[in-house]
């Protein structure tokens, strides 16, 4: 399935959608740092750029994909305007690309507090254009890294979802069974100073509960795209104390090590991580089984 990325940043959707195995053929950035990165890493891809400029074709993609500016939903904006915020409101812009290249599936992630400032005003928008839509929580603690990150992900389907369905597998994530599965990885996670093993060294993640006070966890806390100011958290490992690198901020969102440019700034960096690519994976996959499964029965 052809997919067209928007809001790319440094391209977390591409990759992840990628190593699913889908063909990313666009994709939409408009800051110059994130499209140096998108240039480095897929060389072969178009960025459109500027997502309120681009004119769009009906049935140019199979599934649109991206992540819109979270700034005014954000537990952290001082607006309060969720979805109809001054950058927010670039949602419209997502369902204009919808609307017009009418493509099989969309795929929306934003913060979890798009439940509170926007999710309703999305899946009635996606129905009003004629889609059926469903949505989940990931953590990406729960899908491969060490990081509590929690993102709403909405997935929107052309042609309905049959009441059968279970795309983001809710049954299956709701069983004794799964719930042994979490606990055991939250288990994994916990660090006791004390029960060290011979030849390893010390290593726990401090997360700020405080401007003066951290606590020690086996797991990093949300990484903030704000830490190129002032840092999350830092790291206590072999006896030293140091804020988490750039490339450790890579790791902890599932990015190959050199992803970002040689030459950059720490700051940019620091600011431009922002896409836990594992949780999306999760999604990319679901998709995948949900489409060899149902499109076939229509």
């Amino acid at each position: 399935m052809k997919v067209y990325d928007m809001f790319s940043g440094i391209g977390g959707f591409s990759l992840a959608f990628q190593q699913e195995g889908y063909e990313v053929t666009a994709q939409a950035e408009i800051d110059k740092y994130p499209s140096l990165v998108l240039h480095k890493n897929f060389p072969n891809i178009p960025n459109y750029g500027d997502v309120t400029k681009i004119n769009y074709e009906e049935g140019q993609f199979d599934v649109i994909i991206g992540g819109f500016p979270c700034t005014d939903i954000s537990i952290a904006s001082k607006t309060k305007k969720g979805i109809y915020g001054e950058r927010s409101i670039l949602w419209k812009e997502f369902l204009r690309a919808i609307k017009e290249v009418k493509p099989k599936y969309c795929v929306v992630e934003n913060v979890q507090m798009l439940v509170r400032r926007g999710l309703n005003t999305i899946l009635a928008d996606l129905a009003e254009v004629g889609y059926d839509a469903s949505y989940t929580t990931l953590d990406a603690q729960f899908c491969g890294t060490p990081q509590r990150r929690r993102r709403i992900y909405i997935l929107g389907v052309r042609d309905g979802i049959p009441a059968e369905a279970d795309p983001f597998h809710f049954a299956e994530r709701s069983t004794d069974e799964c719930g042994r599965e979490v606990q055991s990885i939250k288990q994994s996670f916990d660090w006791n100073f004390k029960a060290k093993h011979e030849g390893e060294k010390d290593f726990a993640y401090f997360t700020r509960q405080r401007s003066d006070e951290f606590t020690g966890c086996g797991v990093s806390s949300t990484l903030m795209k704000r830490d190129y100011k002032d840092f999350t958290d830092v790291i206590l490992i072999d006896g030293k104390v140091r804020r988490v690198t750039p490339t450790e901020r890579l790791r902890l969102m599932g990015f190959p090590d050199h992803w970002h440019l040689d030459n950059a700034k720490d700051t940019d960096k620091y600011k431009y991580c922002g896409m836990d690519v594992h949780s999306v994976r999760y999604v990319a996959r679901c998709l995948k089984e949900y489409d060899q499964c149902f499109s076939l029965k229509k």
